[in-house]
């Protein structure tokens, strides 16, 4: 057996309503986002021998990863290698605003080559991929045989799938995951990827399925 990881992106906030980015804004999740992250929580419950649940310490991630928590018995570890890109002074604007603010900008990050490309007072791509890698290859090293929960956003789990299961972080966006969605990848002792599961929101039910994927959260 390798490392299992269950991803989870955390419930819905308001912040995936507003059509704004919302990276290290540290916002709370919304009724429907409880509701998702209890729902979640009953379906990990099913799985076995989960080890470890380890958390992106924004509060949205981290109460979903509590809830995961107190269902599993299992206390989450808090990481930062796990937060959202850190879109800097771009945080809480739409793109159609950085578009015409910041065009030149704009156009670098469109281009997925430019790993250089990043936010003012904020992240770029490289550093950001590079944390969430760095993150993955501890938890193979230190839970290698086991199955282990990360609760994250949306970028952090794409970045890491893309890692995964293509070699190029940059593929991110071909990873989107919603709400509380579940995806379960096995990585062996070889390095060879199995993706058990991707994006499955079979558990949330109609009343708590949310919005989709939305932007960066």
């Amino acid at each position: 057996m390798g490392t299992e990881i269950i991803f989870v992106r955390h419930g819905e906030t308001a912040g995936n309503l507003d059509g704004r980015l919302h990276g290290r804004t540290d916002l709370p999740l919304t009724e429907r986002g409880r509701l998702q992250a209890q729902r979640v929580a009953e379906r990990l419950a099913d799985l076995a021998d989960i080890r470890a649940i380890y958390s992106s310490p924004l509060q949205r991630a981290r109460a979903t990863a509590e809830t995961i928590g107190r269902r599993l018995a299992l206390t989450p570890t808090l990481l930062d290698d796990l937060m959202e890109l850190n879109f800097g002074d771009m945080e809480g604007h739409t793109l159609q605003e950085l578009r015409q603010q910041h065009p030149d900008l704009y156009a670098r990050l469109m281009d997925s080559r430019d790993l250089d490309a990043g936010f003012p007072n904020g992240e770029t791509r490289r550093e950001f991929h590079a944390r969430v890698g760095r993150a993955l290859d501890a938890f193979r090293e230190m839970y290698a045989g086991s199955r282990l929960v990360i609760v994250s956003h949306l970028m952090v789990i794409g970045s890491g799938l893309a890692q995964l299961l293509t070699g190029d972080p940059n593929k991110w966006d071909k990873f989107m995951v919603a709400n509380c969605s579940v995806t379960h990848v096995e990585i062996a002792p070889s390095g060879a990827v199995t993706l058990h599961c991707w994006n499955d929101i079979s558990h949330l039910g109609k009343a708590t399925e949310g919005t989709g994927w939305t932007l960066p959260s």
